[in-house]
């Protein structure tokens, strides 16, 4: 019976830890989605494929064939970018929130997602065209 209670006091202490909380929210089904596709959009399987023939200190190559560690980072960070605009928006259409905050929720979240879509075309127009 003691074994049994201090088990449980162990489990309700560890619910209630935050990073614990943070962990079983992003490891659902949906959290796993955007990490594995925030990460193949980024290229990370094309660096470890075929960018490590780049030298590591090449930030941007000029083939569409390959990609360096600088150039993988870069757009990991955009792509994660436009994906906190569009959680943004996602929050945004929430009924919870007031008009006001709503908006301005919607408003910021629109704004940074254009910003992540001009930095990865931006990415891609150097790459292309040099």
């Amino acid at each position: 019976m003691r074994l049994a209670f201090l088990v449980d006091l162990k489990v309700d202490k560890l619910r209630r830890n935050r990073w614990i909380k943070i962990l079983s929210k992003i490891f659902t089904l949906e959290g796993i989605y955007i990490v594995a596709a925030v990460l193949l959009s980024a290229g990370l399987i094309n660096y470890l494929l075929e960018g490590t023939s780049v030298p590591a200190s090449t930030v941007v190559t000029n083939s569409l064939e390959t990609q360096s560690i600088l150039e993988t980072i870069a757009y990991f960070f955009t792509t994660s970018l436009a994906m906190g605009g569009l959680y943004l928006l996602l929050r945004s259409s929430q009924p919870s929130k007031s008009g006001r905050e709503s908006l301005m929720v919607f408003f910021g979240g629109f704004i940074i997602l254009l910003i992540g879509f001009f930095l990865i075309f931006s990415f891609y127009s150097f790459k292309r065209f040099g």
